[in-house]
């Protein structure tokens, strides 16, 4: 409902509408309140059972939202008789007492733990909507259920139920998303045949307790014109059957309107389909799925659905060769003589070992395809990929779908992902190609003639690629080189460059040269190099870059100087880094740009000690140093170390492993410095000289242990040149002093392998783990972000998981009773999880 009609609705209902939150400040009015309910989040100061003891005076409530007190529910529901609406959440069973709510039009259970429903819900004659969704521990409904003869909507998606109830077919439903098949005639498949008014989508189970074509053609599947997603399913644990043309019989019997949309088969183990799957009739078909069909030895004339846009075959361990049927069928007397495929932009093919050939008869065919994956089919010969293929389609993989990194596009962008076993020239792809993603693709090799990419990314590819030339990319704006293992130098000798932007190389262990003569790139803005352990230089004649505004250089172990001239040729640099280059003895000839503003010194062990070789940079406002591998430092600054640098605000001091003491003094000519940050310094316990500069703001020591203690406890030594600085945080392992209460609080909920950190940007608690262990020894596997938690006990613990993004999700959770943070026993708690990969 939207915001201002929610807003509208609640004006109107005056005293008849209240929120359990503010039950309390509305004592008097309670008693007229018709519709009651409580935010899914919503926190009480008091317990719901006195909620129910005072409103329960009354007898005209209608609605309520949100129940989780069952023992409240179970000695008042018998006072609460005209209530129509009611909805619960974290409730384990459901009492008995519910079958004295004659009055009750909608019931929602949904994403409870119940296992079992009580007979006397059947009780509820004016029952109109039953919400099951995902009752995941659900396996039987009450043996009544044919009693509840208003039943308009029954919601069984997510459960586990085992069979339907007898006499199913008596409820005239027009929504009914789901039908377990039983193996008796009143639960069976012929029940289906007496349900003709389904719409919307639908799915049929445990199809094996059809025992002939007989039963399936009486459940009149062809009749119920409103379905529009149909899911037909076989169980996992089924037997083999002797008979395959049975089970091709029966799946014919099942044959659907022709106006359905989309189609699921999952688990059928026959050796063919029958003519109707793939049927030209069926033009409205968008979607179709085929799934752990393990005998299928031949694929259904799905080529010929003029509608088709997405087309997945998973599981087929029998299936050898795609051939001729798999376009057309000359049974199809509806067939139109137009190209395979014509609508279809996406295709799945996964699992499927035994597959080695596939034959493409029509060059036309594919026309739409736009997303191309293969997984898991090991046998598959590399040259079916033909220029048909690579021509038509923007993504091209043989990876799992799940991943968020991958690039899909229209006909001017292709990603190609982990295709190990396929061989590939780039003279197969298309002239309009713009963007060009190549992922776990050794094969794949570079010609020498032009091309016209803007965008190229290579990742852990291209293992036959020494040497890249950008002269052969003129056009190119951002290139990426992760982890191509033999590449040697990335050079350019036709100038000038002017459409680059961004380069970033990265874990390339073979790079010795980067440039060539010269590179001459007047837009490039980032170029970042990182793990090049071989490389020594960049191009001779320096980096013809005047708009170059962040330079990266990380462990790169024998780089022995920076590029030259950069002063004159970097005048707009911003940001250097430069970490793990021990070999950099000194910086650039003749200088920094002057308008650097940030610079990342660290793991540099001869350019630690002493900073004067820096230059006076006057517009330098903040400077990091890491001090690792300096165990000899056991003071920092030293005496005549840090240069001028007038703008500076912020200052990092980070990793001296051994430093015992803080010189004050060496920092006092920092006039501008609003921001001091002393991080991972665990012997700092000492500061000389008067105090630090006046102009702080920010004090910040993190895992400092015995510094940070001091400042805690404001020692006589320590105190005095710190008590101006108006704001000092400690922090220690990852968190604020107020995180690590927080921490404590959780003690008894986090107990294993957690290491911790803030985020502010989140404003929540962050944990790097693997498992934790919950209340009661529980314990919470995290090897799938994604995928949610697979807890089988949650009664009173309540969880809600938001995905933020491919590694981030949120949990919130309630502890069994409600009061103050000063209770760790009655809190709620935010946290976001990382898994540990």
């Amino acid at each position: 409902m939207h915001g201002l009609l929610h807003d509208l609705a609640i004006f109107l209902a005056g005293d008849f509408y209240c929120r359990i939150e503010e039950l309390h400040e509305q004592e008097k009015k309670k008693i007229l309140t018709r519709h009651l309910s409580q935010l899914p989040n919503g926190r009480l100061d008091h317990p719901i059972s006195k909620v129910f003891k005072s409103i329960v005076k009354s007898e005209s409530l209608r609605t309520s939202l949100y129940i989780d007190d069952l023992l409240s529910m179970k000695s008042r529901a018998s006072k609460l008789k005209y209530l129509r609406v009611l909805s619960f959440c974290r409730l384990g069973a459901l009492p008995d007492s519910i079958g004295k709510l004659i009055h009750l039009r909608y019931l929602n259970l949904s994403r409870t733990f119940v296992n079992t429903l009580p007979e006397s819900l059947c009780n509820l004659y004016n029952l109109q909507t039953l919400i099951l969704y995902k009752c995941s521990n659900l396996t039987m409904l009450p043996n009544g259920m044919h009693k509840l003869v208003n039943l308009r909507h029954l919601d069984l998606r997510g459960t586990s139920l085992k069979e339907m109830p007898r006499g199913i077919s008596n409820l005239k439903m027009p929504i009914l998303d789901y039908f377990v098949l039983g193996k008796h005639k009143d639960n069976g498949i012929q029940e289906l045949g007496g349900i003709s008014n389904l719409e919307g989508s639908f799915e049929i189970k445990k199809l094996e307790n059809v025992a002939d074509v007989r039963q399936a053609r009486s459940a009149r599947m062809s009749e119920k014109n409103h379905i529009d997603k149909l899911l037909l399913e076989w169980s996992w644990d089924r037997e083999m059957v002797s008979n395959t043309e049975t089970e091709r019989d029966i799946l014919d019997g099942l044959q659907p309107h022709t106006g359905l949309k989309e189609l699921r088969i999952k688990r059928y183990i026959g050796e063919r389909f029958p003519d109707w799957v793939g049927q030209s009739s069926y033009n409205n078909m968008t979607s179709v799925t085929l799934a752990s069909c393990k005998n299928c030895c031949m694929l259904p004339s799905l080529g010929q659905l003029p509608s088709l846009k997405s087309l997945r075959i998973e599981g087929f361990r029998q299936l050898k060769r795609i051939g001729d049927e798999f376009y057309k069928s000359d049974s199809d007397h509806h067939f139109l003589p137009t190209a395979p495929f014509p609508s279809l932009e996406e295709l799945v093919f996964r699992e499927m070992p035994c597959w080695e050939e596939w034959y493409v008869p029509d060059p036309e065919a594919f026309p739409q395809l736009r997303r191309l994956v293969i997984k898991y089919c090991g046998m598959l010969k590399g040259d079916v990929l033909n220029s048909i293929l690579w021509r038509r389609v923007s993504c091209l993989r043989e990876d799992d779908e799940g991943r968020s990194d991958e690039m899909v596009g229209g006909g001017d962008a292709l990603s190609i992902r982990a295709c190990e076993s396929f061989n590939a020239r780039s003279n197969w792809l298309p002239k309009s190609l713009q963007k060009l993603k190549i992922l776990w693709f050794p094969k794949f090799e570079f010609l020498e003639h032009k091309y016209d990419l803007v965008e190229l990314r290579i990742r852990y590819s291209c293992d036959s690629l020494s040497s890249l030339s950008l002269d052969v990319f003129p056009n190119l704006k951002n290139l990426e080189i992760i982890k191509c293992r033999n590449l040697e130098s990335v050079s350019m000798s036709e100038a000038p460059h002017s459409a680059l932007e961004r380069i970033s190389i990265y874990d390339c262990p073979e790079l010795v040269l980067f440039g060539g003569e010269g590179l001459a790139a007047p837009n490039l803005t980032h170029l970042t190099i990182s793990d090049c352990p071989e490389l020594v230089s960049f191009a001779g004649e320096g980096l013809a870059t005047p708009n170059l505004t962040h330079l990266s250089l990380i462990r790169c172990g024998k780089l022995e100087a920076l590029p030259r001239d950069m002063k004159s040729l970097l005048r707009n640099l911003h940001s250097l880094h430069i970490s793990g280059c021990p070999n950099i003895c000194r910086l650039a000839e003749g200088g920094l740009p002057p308008n650097l503003k940030e610079l990342h010194v660290g793991f540099c062990k001869q350019q630690m000690r002493d900073l004067s070789w820096m230059p006076n940079l006057h517009a330098l406002t903040h400077l990091t140093i890491v001090g690792c591998h300096c165990d000899s430092v056991t003071s920092y600054a030293e005496v005549g170390s840090l240069p001028h640098l007038p703008s500076l605000t912020t200052l990092k001091i980070c990793s001296f492993p051994n430093m015992e003491t803080l010189e004050c003094n060496e920092l006092l000519h920092l006039t501008s410095l609003q921001q001091l940050h002393i991080k991972y310094c665990k012997k700092l316990e000492n500061m000389e000289g008067e105090k630090l500069p006046s102009s702080l703001l920010l004090l910040i020591i993190e895992d400092c242990g015995l510094l940070g203690e001091h400042c805690r406890n404001k020692h006589q030594l320590i105190w005095p040149k710190i008590s101006h600085i108006p704001t000092v945080k400690e922090i220690q392992g990852g968190l604020s002093r107020e995180s690590q209460k927080i921490m404590k609080l959780l003690g008894t909920w986090v107990l294993w392998g957690a290491q911790s950190r803030t985020s502010s940007s989140m404003g929540c608690l962050i944990l790097y783990i693997r498992r934790v262990i919950l209340n009661n020894g529980i314990r919470a596997w995290f090897s799938a972000p994604w995928k949610g938690l697979p807890i089988g006990w949650i009664k009173s613990l309540s969880f809600c998981h938001q995905i933020i993004d491919n590694y981030f999700f949120t949990i919130s959770f309630h502890t069994p009773t409600h009061s103050s943070l000063t209770n760790p026993a009655k809190s709620t708690f935010s946290l976001s999880f990382i898994p540990e990969f």
